[in-house]
């Protein structure tokens, strides 16, 4: 399956030293609920004394005022982004309210009913109320429940040396670093969605729920009983990716799918999305009863962000301007991969070993064979991980290939001993056996289904009983080693300092602002009335061209 990718990954390892991967950064976002001494999740407002969540650049919320989200800078390595993450971790428990902690599993419990689920506040500010009236629009559309799923986010990003070394490896004729970026970060995007599945399989460690959280759920029903508040799927591995987890409404009657066979399909079908009204979201209306905005707007979409994918590329936006326009203009920075579970085991939710896994496996998509990624490659894709998040420690499990059926277990070891030279490389590079282990921990975990997390996390929930007992446990114990253990004072130092002038900011911003929020949410979505073209989208798709052969110059859905 993977024989003609060693001749690249021989060309890295034979004409490429360290310095061509030299500038790579790793970032990471985990969410975290805030839940009482019982479990239940917190109805306070969140902790001032932690800073302002419309304003802080570490320590934010995300859907809910009780989920809060810690975030890293972009930093040099997997181990200094996990060592920066548990920092924030630090923090963030010794100064939360007496009896809180951080509820450390992605599925949420106890929930006690859609209205428990607070949505984040963020201040008057114009920017504050488009955040909060954009989570009004995601609770009207998809309900509360799913907004209670935490997870972890993995930003990565190669340095320019490796996309100039790249364009020498593919014979790639471009004018500018932006547009070859651009074309190197979406072909790694459509690679690595080939392989989506992986993650939930190695790392998926949501097999079992709270009942609470399932309510009237109709998806629920062909999970398992344990015992009365306890429900799994027998050979699941990350529920949170399947059919209970982040979905769309499929009883919309409207399409949301994006098109990844180039770049400038997937920015058109984006563009569409957050332009184009959707017939159900108009008869609720944006407005509600007391004239409060309960959606930013009634299009399929409300804002970019709202497409949910296991893999997301990103810029940078300036000032007000939105990312869709961002990328536009400046391409592809970063790619943030979204699919994480929070791993109950570590009072950060990873390990520095799946993260060096996360880091050969990223490179190794900038490496795959070119290959568009039509209508029916997607939907393979989305079987696949749907499926492993199901069943995927299911013996004999097979998942669909463009050549057919191919068993979980042989894909899952032909990959990993694909990806062994590379591993081995990065060890070389960084005077480690990090990647190498990591690598052969993986072949271990798809040679038996055994030494998964999801599989850890069902003996554990039999163990203890019920997920909410498991779920409390290990949450506790993590409290406790993170507020027990020493901080790094320089660190702590800086959060502080964030937080106070996050506050200040926020007031800055609050005695600035000026006009109807009306208004100032109509300039904003003015950005969106010119059409998704640019010299920049023209330049990636001449690159693409050169990758796939001058007769996919245009693809065809």
């Amino acid at each position: 399956m993977y024989s003609s990718i060693s001749n690249r990954i021989d060309w890295l390892r034979t004409q490429c030293d360290a310095t061509v991967l030299a500038g790579r950064q790793v970032g990471l976002e985990k969410e975290s609920l805030r839940v009482g001494a019982n479990g239940s999740i917190s109805q306070l407002d969140h902790p001032s004394v932690l800073g302002s969540a419309l304003c802080h650049t570490a320590i934010t919320t995300d859907f809910s005022e009780s989920l809060i989200e810690m975030v890293t800078p972009p930093c040099a390595s997997s181990s200094a982004s996990l060592e920066y993450l548990t920092g924030i971790h630090q923090f963030v428990a010794t100064q939360l309210p007496v009896g809180e902690m951080l509820w450390n599993t992605s599925m949420p419990c106890i929930v006690q009913g859609e209205d428990s689920i607070r949505i984040g506040e963020y201040g008057d500010a114009h920017s504050a109320t488009m955040k909060h009236a954009y989570r009004r629009g995601l609770a009207q559309r998809y309900g509360r429940m799913m907004q209670a799923i935490a997870g972890i986010h993995y930003n990565f990003s190669i340095p320019d040396s490796f996309w100039e070394r790249w364009a020498e490896l593919n014979s790639i004729q471009y004018d500018n670093m932006a547009s070859l970026r651009t074309a190197g970060y979406f072909h790694m995007t459509r690679g690595w969605m080939r392989i989506a599945w992986v993650v939930p399989y190695l790392f998926g460690a949501s097999p079992a729920v709270c009942e609470s959280f399932l309510g009237e759920n109709a998806e629920a029903s062909e999970l398992d009983r344990l015992d009365t508040h306890t429900r799994y799927a027998r050979y699941g591995t990350s529920l949170r990716m399947g059919n209970i987890g982040y979905r769309y409404r499929e009883d919309s009657g409207v399409d949301l799918s994006v098109s990844h066979s180039s770049f400038a399909h997937y920015m058109n079908d984006l563009h569409g999305h957050v332009t184009t009204e959707h017939p159900q979201y108009a008869k609720q209306g944006v407005l509600d009863a007391s004239g409060n905005y309960q959606q930013l707007n009634a299009n399929r979409l409300q804002i970019e962000n709202e497409f949910y994918s296991s893999i997301r590329p990103k810029q940078i936006p300036e000032g007000d301007q939105m990312p869709l326009i961002a990328m536009r203009e400046r391409g592809i920075r970063y790619l943030e991969l979204r699919s994480l579970d929070i791993n109950p085991f570590e009072p950060t939710g990873l390990t520095e070993e799946q993260l060096a896994f996360l880091e050969v496996l990223m490179v190794f998509t900038a490496l795959m064979d070119p290959s568009p990624q039509d209508a029916q490659a997607i939907l393979r894709a989305k079987h696949n991980v749907e499926t492993v998040a199901h069943r995927g420690r299911e013996p004999g499990l097979t998942l669909e290939t463009v050549d057919g059926s191919v068993t979980l277990r042989d894909w899952g070891v032909q990959l990993v001993d694909a990806l062994a030279p590379l591993a081995h490389w990065f060890d070389q590079q960084n005077g480690t056996d990090l990647y190498s282990s990591s690598v052969n921990t993986q072949r271990q975990r798809f040679e038996s289904s055994d030494y998964t997390a999801s599989a850890d996390v069902i003996d554990q929930v039999h163990s203890s009983g019920s997920f909410f007992r498991f779920a409390m446990d290990q949450s506790t114990r993590h409290h406790h080693t993170l507020t027990d253990s020493v901080m790094d004072e320089g660190l702590c130092e800086t959060l502080m300092v964030g937080a106070s002038e996050s506050m200040l900011k926020q007031r800055q911003m609050e005695a600035e602002t000026e006009g109807e929020f009306s208004d100032f949410l109509a300039l904003r979505f003015a950005q969106l009335n010119t059409p998704m073209t640019s010299t920049l989208m023209d330049d990636v798709e001449a690159i693409e061209a050169q990758l796939f052969g001058t007769e996919h110059r245009v693809f065809e859905r």
